[in-house]
This record gives C-alpha cells, structure tokens and sequence, in this order.
C-alpha cells in the first residue's frame, strides 16, 4: 500500500465533505492522530465515529489502528519537511534552488509509488493500433498535450495536440472506433477538455486521461486512465508540479512504446533527425 500520507493527498478530491474534514486534520496532525482513538478523532473534526471509519476504508485499512500504524512508520521528519517546500519572499537563490529540487524529486517519487504499469501498457497498445491519436488539454495541460504529440510523432504514430476548445468539438465529433482520444487535465475537471473527451466516446473512440484524479470527471468518459501525482495547490503553484508528473508519466509511455515497438523507434527517430537537422545553424 501508498505510504498513508500521500494516499491522502491523491484522494483530496475524491472525499465526502466530511471525509475531507479528517483527511485535512491528519495531514496538519500526523503524529498527535497516532495517539487518538477513534472517538477522539471524530470530536477533533466534529464528525461522527462512522465517518471516521469509512474514511479509512475508502483508504483501504480494515482497522483504525493499522491505519495509525501507516502513519507511525511513516518518516514524520520527511512530513514536516514537505511543509518547508513552499517558497517565501525571503528565501535566498540557495534555498529556492534546494525547495524546487526536493519538490521535484519528491513529486516523481510519488507518481511512480502509485503507477499502473497495466495501464500504460494498455494505453501503449491503444496508440499502436490507433488511425489518428488526437490528444486534448488546456491551458498548462495543453502544453503538455502539445509535448505528447511532439514525442509521438517523432516516433512516428500519427498524433495532432489541440489546445483551442472548438477546434476539440470539431475534431471529436469526427472520430470513430479506429481512433484514440486522449484528454490531459491534472484536476480531471476542465470542461473543455472532458467535454470533448466525451463527444469522442460517444463516437465510438477508444478514450484515455493523464489526470491526478480517478474519480474525475474525466475518468467517467476514459477507458484507460494514467494517473499522475503532484500534490499541488492549483492557486500557489501554477501548475509546476503537476508539468513535471505529466512530462514524468510521458516518458515512461513513450520508453514502452519504444520497448515494444524498437525497430520502427529506431527508423523515425534517424529519419526525423535528418529532417530537422538543416532546421539548425
């Protein structure tokens, strides 16, 4: 199992109101939670002694004490010094350069803790097979989708980005069941993106989604979801950390693609070098 701390980070979204009230208490409190009882938590959070227990279901515990223990064996220095990771105004050069460096490391650690390599390799066999891959995002995810397109048709599959909301209404309502969607939102939630995602399913194309969040939105039209992780608050971090679990999940696709399809990776890469090499001084 996800070490507990960051299995509640990934399920913010995805918790009862009242759920979120504990997840929230937790993550501010770890090392008082392991000296409460159940009781005692739930008059902290000013919640019932069943939510209580739902909530550490729904994270896949049997009992409130080996919830506890997950905690405990957790490294609470390292907790703690996840809550210095956040940059002030008289933070030096030396100190901005160690917090963003901890931060990106630490957001890669967690994206691999919780990938699904099934899923990749669904994804990977999806684009393989696939007459036109057209990838949708927005905003810092439509830089990504637009990273994505680059990577694959280096390797040569046939992908197009499209970042401009109408231009995805129109390109989805004319997919069919030989093509493959794929939506990029960190919060699973962007209309524009989920809604074309949408159109395309219901067009009979295969769909996936890159997205922090398995409950989404954007999970209920996506037959094969990758998920990322970047603990990432959308108002302070303008997106830096869940760039960084996009591009991360990106190159684990496209190193399988080239595992399975090694030849064909060998011969457009050379052939792609050739023809961008003249694009240089």
């Amino acid at each position: 199992m996800s070490e507990v701390i960051t299995l509640i980070k990934h399920r913010m979204n995805d918790l009862t109101k009242s759920e979120s009230k504990i997840a929230q208490f937790v993550l501010e409190n770890p090392s008082m939670v392991i000296k409460l009882t159940v009781n005692e938590l739930a008059n902290m959070c000013s919640i019932s002694d069943a939510t209580v227990i739902r909530f550490i279901r729904k994270l896949g515990f049997e009992t409130f004490q080996e919830f506890k223990f997950s905690i405990a064996k957790e490294d609470l220095k390292n907790i703690e010094e996840e809550k210095e990771l956040e940059i002030f105004q008289d933070d030096s050069p030396e100190d901005i350069l160690r917090k963003i460096t901890l931060s990106s490391l630490k957001t890669i650690e967690n994206t691999s803790k919780i990938t699904n390599l099934d899923d990749y390799l669904k994804l990977a066999h999806a684009i393989r097979s696939a007459n036109k891959i057209c990838i949708f995002g927005v905003g810092a995810s439509g830089a990504i989708a637009t990273f994505l397109q680059y990577k694959l048709t280096r390797s040569g599959y046939p992908a197009v980005a499209i970042t401009d909301p109408h231009m995805q209404a129109i390109l989805s309502a004319n997919m069919n069941s030989k093509d493959l969607a794929i939506g990029i939102s960190q919060s699973g939630s962007t209309r524009d993106t989920v809604d074309s995602l949408a159109i395309a399913k219901r067009h009979g194309a295969l769909t996936a989604a890159i997205t922090e969040h398995r409950n989404s939105p954007i999970a209920k039209y996506s037959s094969i979801i990758i998920e990322i992780f970047s603990s990432e608050n959308p108002i302070k971090n303008s997106a830096g950390r869940s760039v960084l679990a996009q591009i991360f999940s990106i190159e684990i696709l496209i190193g399988i693609l080239q595992s399975l399809d090694y030849e064909k990776s060998i011969k457009y890469g050379e052939e792609t070098a050739k023809a961008v090499i003249k694009k240089l001084y």
